[in-house]
């Protein structure tokens, strides 16, 4: 980490790049434990022994969501406080860790609050981590260096989904043992997150305290209002969908009634094989490419997921879609994280990354509230084809400037 004039700049410093990764590496594998929870695994549980309610499912499926919209304000109290910025983060996930314990007391309300909390203490520090990973790794190389972690994450939960979906369904009254997991994989988390190589996100010369989103940006950067508008359609389509596959797959009136362990082997296990095979592509891929372009190719493939998976109760079909997903997933898992390093100016990683995690929170709470409102008035074939055609109008909003930056890149001195 470089810092001048206040602003942080990148790292050339071997020794910083070296402990980042090695952290980084560290860290994927207690976050690849809670993959498969996020996934589907808590949700399974809820639909499966407790039999929750549309409230309580969409309540856990937004909780990701929850600790995206509360990100601005940990971004805020991190900029005030004169602590590394990883050491706030830490603070954080141990509240998650405690989250995690609470949810495993017994009643339905005890899970949902205590998953809520867990989860979102998880996605609550995403600014943060982006911040310290533009100030620690080399721009030309920082799309390869954080697919690494990606792979690795992936690799340790798709087995872990296998495992944890074969062992609900033949000990599902001792879903606890899951819970706990979860809980011990968080507090592993939170004590790593204090071994990355960060310091304070300081304070911005002349910038009014506040801790909401820098909503400012959006009347100054245009590319950046772009963006983040197309990529509201593209992440509510996405989102209402991603949840309803539980449903799909164990629900008597869809035809399916798969057990626990097909339902993570089809929404964990096998999309995480296939971001474990092409993560390192894709981190190519964004070292080279434009956003805007990466952004539709992705749209492409998870429209080609929601028709392969939702028009079908076939094998053939399921595995399909679920090996699309993946496809997508590999992508998106970078371009979520890193895109906006392509366009904050330098030391304003944090706001960029705050207003971005703002806005998919929004829409990580809402899409599921407002898929499992609807589906009892609606088919999940209507929800499906609504989904996909939210993913198409993302990629016409991003289309010229698409053209306008492969050109550029192509023929740079025209």
């Amino acid at each position: 980490m470089v810092q001048t004039d206040g602003v942080t700049r990148p790292s050339d410093d071997p020794a910083v790049v070296r402990r980042t990764q090695q952290t980084d590496l560290a860290r994927s594998i207690p976050l690849g434990v809670i993959l498969p929870l996020e996934t589907s695994v808590l949700l399974t549980i809820a639909v499966q022994h407790f039999d929750a309610p549309g409230w309580a499912r969409g309540t856990i499926a937004a909780s990701a969501g929850v600790g995206l919209l509360l990100s601005t304000f940990v971004t805020a109290m991190a900029r005030r406080l004169p602590v590394a910025t990883m050491t706030v983060a830490s603070w954080v996930i141990a509240v998650g860790a405690i989250g995690f314990a609470l949810s495993a007391w017994g009643s339905l309300v005890a899970f949902v609050v205590g998953v809520v909390v867990g989860l979102a203490a998880i996605n609550i520090n995403l600014p943060l981590l982006t911040a310290t990973y533009e100030s620690n790794y080399p721009a030309a190389e920082r799309g390869t260096r954080v697919g690494r972690g990606i792979v690795l994450k992936v690799a340790v939960s798709a087995p872990l989904s296998i495992a944890m979906g074969a062992w609900l369904a033949e000990h599902m009254d001792e879903w606890r043992v899951v819970v706990a997991v979860g809980a011990l994989s968080a507090a592993t988390l939170s004590v790593l997150n204090r071994r990355f190589p960060s310091q304070p996100l300081g304070e911005i010369r002349g910038d009014r305290r506040h801790p909401l989103p820098r909503f400012e940006l959006l009347r100054t950067d245009a590319a950046l209002r772009l963006i983040l508008v197309s990529w509201m359609f593209m992440g509510f389509g996405n989102l209402m969908l991603l949840p309803l596959r539980v449903d799909y797959l164990s629900e008597p009136k869809y035809g399916i009634e798969a057990s626990a362990a097909t339902i993570t082997m089809l929404t964990v296990a096998v999309p995480s094989i296939m971001r474990l095979l092409t993560t390192t592509f894709f981190g190519r891929v964004f070292d080279r490419m434009s956003v805007f372009t990466i952004r539709i190719g992705l749209n492409l493939l998870f429209i080609a997921y929601v028709v392969l998976f939702f028009s079908s109760t076939s094998r053939l079909g399921l595995w399909s879609g679920s090996i699309v997903l993946g496809l997508a997933f590999a992508g998106g898992d970078l371009m979520w994280t890193l895109w906006v390093t392509k366009f904050a100016p330098p030391g304003r990683t944090a706001d960029y990354m705050g207003l971005h995690t703002f806005f998919t929170g929004l829409r990580a709470v809402a899409a599921p509230l407002f898929a499992y409102l609807v589906i009892a008035r609606v088919s999940l074939g209507w929800l499906a084809v609504l989904g996909a055609a939210l993913m198409a109008v993302s990629s016409v909003i991003l289309l010229p400037r698409s053209i306008a930056a492969e050109r550029d890149r192509l023929v740079p001195n025209r």
